[in-house]
């Protein structure tokens, strides 16, 4: 089994949560759209750091039904470039 370390305070991180949504949307901006997304594991520490992990292929937005876009944007993680 994985065990991932917080760099922080040197605990072991705990899985908060499994297959969250990672999505970037264009531009940065929410209203234009998805660009891509993808599903991972959201891990955390007691001093508050989060990391997501074991991130698996890249969804490109054109290829995400609409339906499916309405049910991500409730719970996600957005990534800014």
């Amino acid at each position: 089994m994985i065990r991932y370390t917080c760099a922080n305070c040197n605990k072991e991180l705990m899985c908060l949560k499994n297959n969250i949504p990672v999505v970037h949307f264009m531009d940065n901006d929410k209203a234009k759209g998805i660009d891509s997304m993808r599903y991972g594991d959201l891990w955390g520490c007691t001093c508050g750091c989060r990391v997501v992990l074991g991130m698996g292929g890249q969804r490109l937005g054109m290829d995400i039904p609409e339906r499916e876009t309405e049910f991500i944007l409730k719970e996600y993680i957005e990534v800014k470039r």
